[in-house]
């Protein structure tokens, strides 16, 4: 009984002086409120401001020339195995094998492709008419991002782009950043700008044009925070763009080979585009991405 006295005596104490230490006055009530309150404007204000920085930009041209880096692969050891998986390791990189993706490949089993042992995937986000030049968003974007990353991928995404202008480049590289934001992207956002059916809106544009346009596409991606690539096959990125302009921009590139003569140092290799993979029916585009280890 003694013990059980000391007990509730302690507690009346200790709630005592809980409910002493929260007594405030009127007036200091009202000082914390007000606190509180400029502490909440301050952070919208920021906020806001930050968020002007991010989609407030105008192209600023082109940089100086440079040489590109010289690629630093021993493709001597790139393996390939029975599915025709291409990997790669040496003393400073190891390779990770990535797919890409679009709603031309339809229905997708992410945790079959997942189980096949592929690690991420590069997904298409949207690209410009050719018409109207209304920006559209993939038709599968949105289950394919979500499907890959519940199945444990990392994702990446690729837009088409059919920009004329460094301002419409812009405009598709801030509409890319919108639908990504908090997406959990971690693997490259890829400027995609290539002749596919041959009337596409930027074909009688000279090199000077297109190279300004990926330049200013890729900067905002950049400015964002992602990991900026620009996507091309050796014919596109020698005789379309000046990549001695784009040297601050990682490669994709796609290259049908299994043993590429590309001279230039490049960070994902699209290596063929009739992969077979568990979970897609038919082919489907297969890459390795070099890490440095």
């Amino acid at each position: 009984m003694k013990k059980k006295r000391k007990k509730n005596k302690f507690i009346n104490k200790f709630s005592k002086r809980l409910n002493d230490g929260f007594t405030m006055t009127k007036s200091e009530l009202k000082k914390i409120i007000i606190i509180l309150i400029v502490l909440i404007s301050l952070s919208f204000i920021v906020f806001f401001i930050y968020k002007s920085y991010l989609f407030n930009n105008t192209y600023g041209g082109l940089g100086d020339s440079k040489d590109m880096p010289i690629c630093e692969y021993d493709l001597s050891k790139l393996k390939n195995d029975k599915n025709g998986y291409m990997s790669y390791e040496d003393d400073r990189y190891k390779s990770r094998l990535i797919i890409d993706v679009s709603s031309h490949n339809g229905e997708i089993d992410w945790n079959k492709v997942k189980e096949s042992g592929v690690d991420g995937a590069m997904i298409r986000l949207g690209y410009r008419g050719y018409g109207d030049a209304t920006i559209v968003e993939d038709e599968c974007f949105q289950k394919n991002i979500a499907g890959a990353k519940n199945a444990g991928l990392k994702v990446g995404v690729y837009f088409f782009s059919q920009a004329t202008t460094p301002e419409e480049a812009i405009e598709e590289a801030e509409y890319v950043t919108e639908k990504i934001w908090g997406r959990g992207v971690s693997l490259p956002v890829a400027f995609d700008m290539e002749p596919f059916m041959g009337n596409e809106r930027f074909l009688n544009h000279d090199i000077k044009s297109k190279t300004e346009m990926a330049d200013a596409f890729l900067k905002v991606i950049s400015k964002f925070g992602y990991e900026p690539i620009l996507y091309g096959n050796p014919t596109w990125l020698t005789n379309d763009v000046d990549i001695s302009k784009l040297t601050e921009y990682p490669i994709w590139l796609a290259h049908y080979t299994y043993s590429t003569e590309w001279p230039n140092m490049f960070r994902m290799w699209q290596f063929t585009s009739q992969g077979r993979v568990n979970g897609i029916s038919g082919d489907v585009d297969l890459n390795i991405i070099f890490d440095k280890k």
